[in-house]
């Protein structure tokens, strides 16, 4: 079979790839159309490519590498990137961000339309964010080690198994963060220590996590490595780390520079464990958001989650809260709460507020901020929800019900016991489109209506959306 074609690009796929067919053997003496997807095109470029033999969630057989753009869309704009088509992050960066925040919007659209939930509901345009640039608050880079002792410490190639280039630059965040990456390359060259393999538990440096808290000025450098003591690091290189860091990542006067060493520790059949010490600065990092002028400030711990755009977090929260129509009567239960930035942020418009979280961190920071925030109408536990909500007669009565949880949705058991509490209104706020509708399907099945939708972007230049959905009982 030739692998190499010319391909027309009809449409971009779910994928955000172009999309195009190809004519290969049915098996049965015939021909049949196959769907192929190929990365960094347009509708309306034709384009030589070879093929690869994929399997996709939306039905195509082959993954396709552009070798020529023979014709190009009067769409198509300069990446602004010189590591765009290569790096694993980016996806949209040859496409104008007008064009990006329509096809955000079709694709939620067509999530919804798919599970058949959409009657009576009100789809609202997609809120686009403040800046496609320079907004995402956090990074994580990945130390990688050639077997010829040749280093690397970036992102992970797209379509590579795992490999991992050195980033030299990156648009998505605020410049310091590159310089830092610099700098942590050029300490490591000074050290004899090794990225760290996980198949042989060897090696000492796993991770670099940059955090930027724009809101605040704040920022955050975390270094993970290896929890295995045979590749323990010495005080010396931890100094010099130290060092490096502070020389570039100090931000202006009036905000902290927080430096953690994190150490992942891993045994045979037993569950990862990890120890943070802390280096130098504060122990925790500032984030504010505002909803409808009331500004509060929350802190967050290293590790703790907070929403990767900051200043389009404040639009989100308050778009949310606003399409959820709060009054002072209402018990509001925060579940997946994080930090409690939902709950609290609602907590002087509603009568009482309940905020469930899992994760040690975010429950620690939860509980620090309704102390810091004075805020006498919030409680704050620790547990997983669906066994939370199943306690039922230890908590009161809830009449709305906010949730943000992971890509990976609710799951069956937690809207079950989230419908059996009954609230009249539920808000879903999710960065995960597909995994919300069919949730919202179950909680419709529960005599819930679906009454709106809306976008809002948080991730320009990515295939990524947050979606809101408000149902009514």
């Amino acid at each position: 079979m030739d692998n190499n074609t010319t391909l027309s690009i009809t449409e971009l796929s779910p994928e955000g790839y172009g999309q195009s067919h190809v004519l290969r053997p049915d098996g049965q003496g015939g021909e049949k159309q196959k769907i192929v997807l190929v990365p960094y095109t347009l509708p309306g470029e034709t384009v030589e490519a070879t093929l690869y033999r994929c399997k996709s969630k939306s039905g195509a057989s082959f993954l396709a590498k552009t070798t020529s753009l023979l014709t190009s869309s009067s769409l198509r704009i300069a990446p602004k990137c010189k590591h765009f088509g290569s790096c694993g992050g980016c996806l949209f960066q040859h496409m104008p961000y007008e064009s990006q925040l329509a096809f955000k919007e079709k694709k939620v659209r067509s999530l919804f339309d798919e599970q058949h939930i959409t009657d009576g509901a009100s789809f609202l345009p997609i809120i686009a964010a403040n800046s496609p640039w320079q907004y995402r608050n956090k990074m994580e880079f990945t130390f990688s080690q050639a077997k010829s002792g040749q280093k690397f410490l970036g992102l992970f190639m797209r379509d590579a198994r795992g490999r991992v280039f050195d980033v030299e630059e990156c648009h998505l965040v605020h410049p310091w963060m590159a310089n830092t990456l610099a700098a942590c390359r050029s300490w490591w060259d000074s050290t004899q220590l090794a990225a760290y393999y996980c198949g042989k538990n060897q090696g000492t440096l796993r991770l670099l996590t940059l955090r930027d808290a724009a809101t605040t000025g704040d920022r955050v450098v975390m270094l993970t490595v290896s929890g295995n003591p045979d590749y323990a690091m010495k005080r010396h290189d931890l100094d010099t780390f130290v060092q490096a860091m502070k020389a570039c990542a100090t931000p202006a006067e009036g905000a902290f520079l927080t430096i953690v060493l994190k150490v992942q520790q891993i045994a045979k059949g037993k569950p990862t464990q990890f120890y943070e010490m802390r280096l130098h600065g504060p122990e925790v990092f500032r984030e504010r958001v505002t909803v409808e002028g009331q500004a509060l400030e929350f802190q967050v711990s290293p590790s703790s989650f907070f929403q990767p755009n900051s200043l389009q977090a404040s639009v989100l929260y308050s778009k949310a809260l606003s399409m959820a129509g709060l009054s002072k009567e209402q018990v509001l239960y925060d579940l997946y709460a994080g930090i409690g930035v939902f709950g609290m942020c609602a907590a002087s418009r509603v009568k009482q507020v309940l905020s469930c979280e899992i994760c040690a961190d975010s429950s620690y920071d939860a509980t620090c901020n309704v102390d810091r925030l004075g805020l006498t109408n919030v409680e704050v536990c620790k547990g997983d929800v669906a066994q939370m909500l199943a306690q039922k007669g230890k908590f009161p009565s809830a009449d709305v019900v906010i949730v943000d949880p992971p890509r990976s949705g609710l799951g069956s058991k937690t809207i079950q016991e989230i419908a059996a509490l009954g609230p009249a209104t539920i808000l879903y706020v999710s960065c995960n489109p597909a995994t919300q509708a069919k949730d919202i399907k179950e909680f419709i099945a529960f005599g819930y209506r679906l009454e709106a939708v809306q976008p809002v972007d948080q991730f320009p230049q990515t295939i990524h959306v947050e979606n809101i959905a408000v149902l009514r009982k």
